[in-house]
């Protein structure tokens, strides 16, 4: 009869370590901002950082900010309230229903525009995107100053327009062209731009989105989730 034994004390090791992983590492920043890259999983323990260090983790609770000189445990609760409803952020809503503005901090003025949410495609620049149903995809622009017309073309030569109107920041990508992963060149701007969109499964709470962004490559997207759901 073959043991058991070695396959269940393997099972178990693997449990203790998914127990034992930290948040993710948005960003950071000072001298030992090296040690923390973006996407990275740290250990679910104290971090020690230098004065001048900064790091921003994000796990299942929201996004937390830690400033060194000191040693922090990434363990503790948040001294916000737990129960923050991120459910909005999970689910990839059409651009008429999409929610303007994010959770910010003190509602200090956060630099350049961005797109409301996570999934709101912006056309400024070329990026890997990412997208719960392709079929469902809303696009967005900076400038609402004008009415503009775009011409969205998919890898597979398939065509559509999409108009906003004055004052209109977001607008659904029409049936022609959506409903499928892939390139899509947008032109009719500045300059064409190409996003490339990939399919993820929906995700249970802010910590597994994290992982499934970064895993696919949709950087932009995963730094907005940790925007919106950030809690110091």
């Amino acid at each position: 009869m073959i043991s058991i034994k070695p396959a269940l004390a393997v099972a178990v090791a693997l449990m203790a370590s998914a127990a034992m992983a930290g948040p993710l590492v948005v960003r950071a920043a000072g001298p030992s901002a090296a040690s923390f890259k973006p996407g990275q999983r740290l250990a679910d323990g104290p971090i020690t950082l230098k004065a001048g260090d900064s790091i921003v983790v994000l796990d299942a609770k929201g996004t937390r900010s830690f400033s060194g000189p000191g040693s922090f445990s990434l363990a503790a609760p948040s001294a916000v309230a737990q129960e923050v409803a991120f459910s909005d952020l999970l689910v990839q809503k059409p651009a008429r229903r999409a929610r303007i503005g994010a959770v910010r901090a003190g509602g200090q003025d956060q630099g350049p525009p961005t797109p409301p949410g996570v999934w709101a495609l912006d056309t400024r620049a070329s990026d890997t995107v990412c997208a719960i149903d392709p079929a469902n995809i809303a696009l967005w622009r900076a400038d609402t100053t004008a009415a503009q017309t775009v011409t969205v073309t998919r890898d597979d030569g398939a065509s559509a327009s999409v108009m906003f109107g004055a004052g209109q920041a977001l607008a659904t990508l029409p049936p022609a062209v959506a409903g499928k992963a892939g390139a899509l060149t947008i032109a009719g701007g500045k300059a064409p731009v190409t996003l490339t969109v990939k399919q993820i499964a929906a995700a249970a709470d802010v910590e597994a989105l994290g992982v499934a962004l970064i895993e696919a490559g949709c950087q932009s997207q995963f730094q907005r989730l940790a925007t919106n759901t950030l809690q110091n």
